[in-house]
C-alpha cells in the first residue's frame, strides 16, 4: 500500500518532512536509494545531494533540515563514524528523544561496522549482503510507526526447520474440480493455489503469468518454459501443503499420474517420482511466490523477508 506523503505547513512556511538522511559523501549512493525508496513509498525526505543548491550554506541548510525533518536516518558506515558532521547530526536527533520512544532516530547499517557509544543503545537494520527486494523491504518495515507483528502465526516453539524431506499431507485428485475443492480458495494468501498459478503458466508458457507468481529473486533462473512444461505436463498437483514454519511452504508435483488413479500419499518422505515447488510467503509482494521447483530448499535457503532481521543493540 502506498503511503500518503506527510507534508504539513510549519509557521515559518518551512515544508515539514519525513526523514532527513544523514550520510556521509562516500555513501551518497546508498543514501540516495534508501532516499528514493521511501519517496517511492510515499514519505518525504531531506537529502543533501538533492536539496542544497550551488552556493548555500552547508551548515545552516543542515541545521534547517533536522528542524522540519520529523526523523532523522542515519546511513552508518565506517566512513561516517568518522565524519564530525555526521556526528552532530545523529547527536541531533538524540538529544529530541535520548528514550528512543518516539523513534527519532533510525539506524541503518550499509555495512559491517561497530555502532560505538550511544549508537550502541540503539536497534540498528542492516541493509547490507541482502538483495535489493530483501533490503527494500526491511527499510520499508522498519520505518513504520506500528508494531512489527506478522501478518501469519509463527511456528510452535522448538521446533526446528526441516533439514531433511518432510513428510507431506494430501493426494492427487482424480480431477481438477477435485482438487480445486480440496485445496481452498484461489487467492494469494493460499500457496496451493499460488503453486497451481505458476504450473498453469509454465503449461501455458506464459512468462508474462509466471512473473506474477514467482519471487524477484528467481526471474532469471527459469530459462525456457517450453522445457519446463514437458518435465511437468503429465504431472498431477497434489492438495496437500507443508509448512514447516509459517512464511515457507511445499507443494508436491508427481510425475506420471494419471486423471484416473489418484495417488495417495502415506509414507515418510517425498516419493521418487516427485518434484517439490518451493514457496515462500512474501507480504510486501502480496502474497505467497514460488522460488524453485525440483528439490526442496531449505527455509534458510530462501529469500524471505518476515520476521525483519535487526541487529541487536550492542552487537
Amino acid at each position: 500500500m502506498i503511503l500518503a506523503v506527510s507534508l504539513r505547513s510549519m509557521t515559518t512556511g518551512e515544508e515539514l518532512r519525513d526523514f532527513f538522511i544523514s550520510y556521509t559523501g562516500a555513501d551518497e549512493s546508498w543514501a540516495e536509494w534508501i532516499a528514493w525508496e521511501l519517496e517511492e513509498a510515499g514519505y518525504a525526505t531531506v537529502l543533501q545531494v538533492w536539496d542544497f543548491s550551488a552556493g548555500a550554506h552547508f551548515v545552516t541548510e543542515m541545521h534547517k533540515a533536522t528542524k522540519i525533518a520529523q526523523r532523522t536516518i542515519a546511513v552508518l558506515s565506517n566512513a561516517y563514524l568518522e565524519s564530525s558532521f555526521a556526528e552532530a547530526e545523529w547527536q541531533e536527533a538524540w538529544r529530541a528523544d535520548p528514550t528512543g520512544e518516539r523513534r527519532k532516530l533510525l539506524v541503518f547499517r550499509i555495512e559491517d561496522c561497530p555502532r560505538p557509544g550511544l549508537l550502541g543503545q540503539l536497534v540498528s537494520v542492516d541493509l547490507f549482503n541482502v538483495e535489493a527486494q530483501m533490503a527494500r523491504t526491511r527499510l520499508l518495515e522498519a520505518v513504520k510507526l506500528e508494531r512489527h507483528k506478522p501478518e501469519l502465526p509463527p511456528n510452535f516453539p522448538g521446533q526446528e526447520p526441516p533439514r531433511s524431506e518432510p513428510a507431506f499431507p494430501g493426494m492427487v485428485p482424480g480431477s481438477l474440480d477435485e482438487a480445486m475443492v480440496a485445496s481452498g480458495p484461489m487467492t494469494p494468501d493460499n500457496p496451493w493455489a499460488i503453486a497451481f498459478a505458476f504450473w498453469d503458466s509454465v503449461l501455458r508458457e506464459s512468462n508474462e503469468n509466471l512473473n506474477l507468481v514467482i519471487t524477484p529473486e528467481s526471474a532469471g533462473n527459469w530459462g525456457e518454459l517450453a522445457a519446463l512444461k514437458d518435465r511437468t505436463k503429465e504431472s498431477g498437483l497434489a492438495t496437500g501443503v507443508y509448512r514447516p514454519v509459517y512464511d515457507v511452504a511445499y507443494v508436491k508435483l508427481i510425475n506420471d499420474v494419471g486423471a484416473d488413479s489418484p495417488v495417495q500419499f502415506i509414507t515418510e518422505g517425498f516419493p521418487a517420482m516427485s518434484m517439490i515447488i518451493s514457496l515462500v510467503y512474501r507480504p510486501e509482494l502480496g502474497g505467497w511466490r514460488v522460488h524453485s521447483i525440483g528439490q526442496p530448499l531449505d527455509p534458510d535457503d530462501l529469500p524471505r523477508s518476515w520476521p525483519i532481521h535487526f541487529s541487536p543493540p550492542g552487537s
